[in-house]
């Protein structure tokens, strides 16, 4: 027991990074700080940044003891570790220290009791949330860890059970999860959920004035027609498309696009501020599902791209880890391109981050919208057959990265061909 008690070893590195690699770096620094952290030792890490400079960092990862560190210090992980976050360091150091005493946080006084009839402070009454997948599920859970009281609902009852383990009540349907509230979250995968459950299920039963915060991905057509139709009913919509990925969506980190009504919005900001670590409001409705669509037009490119030019490489003779490796590594390279060709080196496409079906419906959105303003997008249009073939091919579950993969099979039957 006393080896237990004895306080942790601690190693601070102060790192210096190139200015405008901010995100590629705090994502690489996630995805190393994830293979430190299954180390037994290892006892947690924290990457702080200063308010002074933006490309000072500071790492403070604990271990059990000094020697627990030492040998992984001179371990292969170790320095595959440096060998990954090198390109972004342009200067640093590290000090080794060995805590001394800890003072913990006084406890704070217990809240007084409601009284009865007490209206909910704001940002703190009951939500429900409908639609549970990678982003929604990930969304949820950000809310139950601060605090709020959530009733969910999905299709697939199996995706709720995390939820209800942290803490969510469960509700049988739509119509139940939203009866009597005034804020309902929507994260859907479509056009045709939104209507079944919004316009089927969820309309009839909200409180008067209820707002409804959709982040679902649609056109903006409909997003338009969705804020018309609900204002008829004397219901408000707030459109929240949501940018990153299902580890930014748990921890609140997310970029949240809104457009609606500024009071609209004013009434679920700290909702908003709790999923986002940006919030940014566009405008009227439709503004920001055009944004979204065009974020996801570029998403669908670059995996197109990046695909195209391994299925290449392949064919001339390298080697398929080393040229993905490369490309996420150079100048070339983007945050998501790095996140994608590390899928696609480890042919990691299930559970899918975004799966090809949704790729393929969101282009396709795109493009009608873009046709609609007498925009036309030949490329973009090309990249979303090539999706449409994965999702015909029977992978459209599969992660868009699996585009990788149709690429050399269709490179290499022409080939034969």
């Amino acid at each position: 027991m006393e080896a237990d008690s004895r306080p942790p070893f601690r190693v601070m590195l102060r790192m210096e990074i190139h200015p405008g690699r901010r995100q590629e770096f705090e994502y690489t620094w996630r995805e190393v700080a994830a293979g430190i952290a299954r180390e037994p030792a290892n006892l947690g890490q924290t990457l702080v940044r200063s308010v002074e400079d933006e490309n000072v960092y500071y790492v403070l990862t604990d271990w059990a003891d000094e020697s627990s560190f030492r040998r992984f210090e001179l371990s292969e992980a170790h320095v595959e570790n440096r060998r990954r976050l090198q390109p972004f360091r342009s200067g640093g150091e590290m000090v080794v220290t060995e805590t001394v005493y800890e003072v913990p946080p006084a406890p704070a006084p217990a809240p007084a009791p409601a009284q009865p009839g007490t209206p909910a402070a704001p940002g703190t009454e009951p939500l429900a949330f409908i639609g549970l997948g990678n982003m929604g599920g990930g969304m949820a859970h950000r809310l139950l860890a601060a605090g709020h009281a959530l009733t969910v609902h999905n299709r697939t009852a199996a995706k709720a059970a995390p939820l209800a383990e942290a803490g969510a009540t469960v509700a049988a349907s739509p119509a139940e999860a939203a009866k009597g509230r005034s804020v309902v979250l929507l994260s859907l995968a479509d056009e045709a959920a939104v209507e079944e459950v919004l316009f089927g299920q969820v309309a009839d039963v909200l409180a008067p004035g209820a707002v409804v915060v959709d982040t679902s991905t649609v056109s903006p057509a409909y997003a338009r027609e969705c804020a018309q139709r609900l204002a008829l009913r004397g219901l408000r919509r707030v459109e929240a498309c949501v940018v990153g990925n299902p580890f930014q969506a748990r921890e609140g980190k997310l970029r949240v696009y809104t457009s609606g009504e500024e009071e609209d919005i004013a009434r679920v900001g700290g909702i908003l501020d709790t999923l986002g670590a940006q919030v940014v409001h566009l405008g009227a409705p439709g503004t920001a599902a055009t944004l979204k669509l065009i974020f996801n037009l570029l998403l669908g490119a670059q995996v197109a791209s990046l695909a195209e030019a391994v299925a290449y490489g392949v064919a001339a003779g390298l080697d398929r880890d080393r040229l993905l490796s490369s490309v996420a590594e150079s100048g070339f390279s983007s945050v998501v391109l790095r996140f994608r060709a590390e899928l696609m080196r480890k042919g990691a496409y299930q559970p899918a981050f975004f799966r090809s079906t949704l790729m393929e419906k969101d282009l396709r959105l795109a493009l009608g919208d873009a046709a609609v303003a007498g925009v036309p997008l030949p490329v973009l249009d090309s990249v979303r057959e090539r999706f449409a073939g994965v999702n015909a091919a029977g992978d459209g579950d599969k992660d868009a990265s699996v585009l990788l993969e149709h690429t050399v099979r269709d490179g290499g039957q022409a080939a034969a061909s």
